[in-house]
């Protein structure tokens, strides 16, 4: 029995005498300045009930990667482009066969924007047989092929 007791009680020492670290005091969105990610969604809350503009993060707050840009539509021009989302305001110009250092949210947008593919297709209705036009497939119109992972924001 007194083992039990010893063995808990070299348990629940090092446990005591570890200290609390002081936890950071909260985001006051009409004082502070905003310096982490999180800190836009409780930004823009406060600013949509206080009839104030929301705000939308910058590249600086995400981690770079170095990305090939290519695009199929029209291989030879210029792509002038901005992303305005809820995770990132961003704007620039990308040439097709250049590297850039392009963060996450745009990488995935311009990856996102396809064409759409249709074709007549055959259904069956019963004992009749229709074509109709459906979406059968998407085509990617641009391709971000990541190189290198770049490093944190900061």
């Amino acid at each position: 029995m007194k083992e039990k007791k010893e063995r808990v009680r070299d348990l629940v020492e090092p446990i005591e005498s570890v200290t609390i670290m002081e936890s950071e005091k909260p985001f006051d969105p009409e004082f502070d300045e905003i310096t982490k990610l999180e800190h836009f969604e409780i930004y823009n809350r406060w600013a949509r009930k206080n009839k104030v503009p929301v705000k939308a993060p910058t590249e600086d707050f995400y981690p770079k990667y170095k990305v090939k840009f290519q695009r199929f539509d029209q291989p030879d021009n210029v792509l002038k482009i901005r992303v305005r989302k809820k995770e990132i305001d961003w704007q620039g110009q990308l040439k097709p066969g250049k590297t850039y250092n392009l963060c996450l949210p745009v990488i995935q947008y311009l990856n996102s924007l396809c064409e759409p593919i249709f074709a007549e297709v055959k259904v069956t209705d019963g004992s009749e047989t229709k074509t109709e036009t459906k979406q059968v497939g998407e085509r990617s119109r641009f391709s971000c092929q990541a190189m290198e992972f770049m490093g944190v924001a900061v």
